[in-house]
């Protein structure tokens, strides 16, 4: 692919400067009702961006996208947000609440957050979609702390998660090891660290990320009740009564775009995806990873105890 001429990038440069103005002139003035708003949560590469894509077939919906990524939205980490931040249920953080109450509301925008809404869409919106490839951890304490629709957790097999993560590349440049630094209610993390340091290879290291992003909430007792759980493979094979599944928790229709949408590949899918083959969609980590691979997946995840929907 053809790098962008200096021009392009001028031009896009632009666009993002006056996207980021309009994001913050209408922060706080948008129409949108906090308590109607539908998150989404998910691992990095599990199928998140496609699913925001047909909630968002919604009429009259925006997104917020990843407001809990430190570097790009930093009011978190000003509060001292982890990457992996854990509230447990019946704790308070009234700083944590605070940002979730503007997000919810459309008081946090930017550029970045808005990348998938432009500001037509933004001010024509009555309710939010958020999206969450960091926020397992917190779902639960949401749940308890904001009366909204069920959020939607989404789950993928973990090896065809860390296929897509190894191909994308953008998880080569960290240590083998997690090691959180010391971070405010950070004891669920930490109790899974003798798991972390037996990590000696990038699969070993993203399957215990897996694991620690889902073991609460997959052995949860308000699992799929609070929440409505859903799989990364059930909505390709099923896509339909997937989608049902989810939009008559909220008490809705699916919208028709979302059916015509769902055979199509998300903005973020990666080179050589099968998505209109949805069983070779769903076998393609299979080829992608050896067998010592795959082996080393699977038993980082059942040394963490975890148990999946997606048969692991």
């Amino acid at each position: 692919m053809a790098s962008p001429s200096f021009l392009d990038r001028i031009r896009a440069r632009f666009a993002n400067t006056y996207k980021e103005l309009g994001s913050r002139r209408i922060a706080g003035h948008l129409q949108v009702d906090p308590a109607r708003a539908i998150l989404i949560f998910a691992a990095p590469r599990g199928g998140s961006t496609w699913l925001e894509e047909l909630v968002r077939t919604i009429p009259r919906t925006a997104t917020v996208w990843e407001p809990l990524d430190l570097e790009n939205n930093p009011p978190f980490a000003r509060i001292g947000f982890w990457w992996r931040q854990h509230i447990p249920e019946g704790e308070t953080w009234p700083e944590a609440e605070a940002l979730f109450q503007d997000m919810l509301a459309g008081r946090m925008l930017s550029n970045y957050l808005t990348r998938t809404s432009t500001l037509a869409h933004l001010r024509e919106a009555d309710r939010l979609v958020v999206k969450f490839i960091r926020g397992n951890l917190l779902l639960p304490w949401m749940v308890q702390r904001f009366p909204l629709p069920k959020p939607v957790l989404l789950i993928r097999h973990p090896c065809a998660v860390i296929s897509s993560q190894k191909k994308r590349g953008t998880w080569d440049k960290f240590p083998l090891v997690i090691d959180p630094p010391p971070h405010r209610f950070d004891a669920l993390y930490r109790s899974y660290q003798p798991h972390f340091n037996t990590a000696t290879t990038f699969e070993e290291r993203q399957a215990a990320s897996w694991a620690a992003d889902h073991k609460y909430l997959l052995e949860h007792p308000l699992n799929d009740m609070a929440w409505t759980t859903i799989t990364y493979e059930e909505l390709v094979v099923h896509p339909e009564a997937t989608l049902r599944k989810m939009f008559s928790a909220w008490g809705m229709e699916i919208p028709a775009k979302a059916l015509d949408l769902v055979r199509k590949p998300s903005s973020t899918v990666v080179e050589g995806s099968r998505v209109n083959d949805p069983h070779a969609q769903l076998s393609l980590w299979q080829s992608r990873m050896a067998p010592d691979e795959i082996d080393r997946v699977l038993t980082m995840v059942r040394r963490f105890g975890s148990t999946s929907t997606t048969k692991v």
